[in-house]
């Protein structure tokens, strides 16, 4: 999986309102998006896991809760979803991405449904 940096903007038209970047591994494909974080160490707050073409995610086997912000093509958030525990689904309406976060990591990144992720 490739590696990209995220960067998050409180709306598209002020990119100076931005917060710390991100590191997030792009699951782009089928078997890496099934595969997902799973036996997958804890991640850091900096990093996460991009999921291109996923609107839904479950958290069947995970040892450890998610913070979950899903996107539109355009990388508007559209949901954020705080600590979501293991063996449980989360889905959003319109979204296309959906990026997995450590726990807690929505809330010391200030991560809003006004926000704009860029890469």
């Amino acid at each position: 999986m490739k590696r990209i940096r995220l960067k998050k903007h409180a709306t598209e038209d002020d990119p100076a309102k931005g917060s710390p970047a991100l590191e997030a591994w792009v699951a782009d494909s089928y078997l890496t998006r099934l595969r997902g974080l799973l036996g997958k160490k804890r991640l850091d707050d900096s990093d996460g896991l991009l999921l291109e073409r996923c609107a839904s995610v479950h958290t069947f086997w995970m040892r450890y809760p998610l913070d979950l912000v899903f996107m539109d093509k355009k990388g508007k958030v559209v949901k954020c979803q705080e600590g979501v525990k293991p063996f449980r689904t989360a889905s959003a309406r319109g979204a296309y991405y959906t990026l997995e976060l450590n726990q807690g990591v929505i809330s010391k990144q200030g991560i809003s449904e006004s926000d704009h992720f860029y890469w």
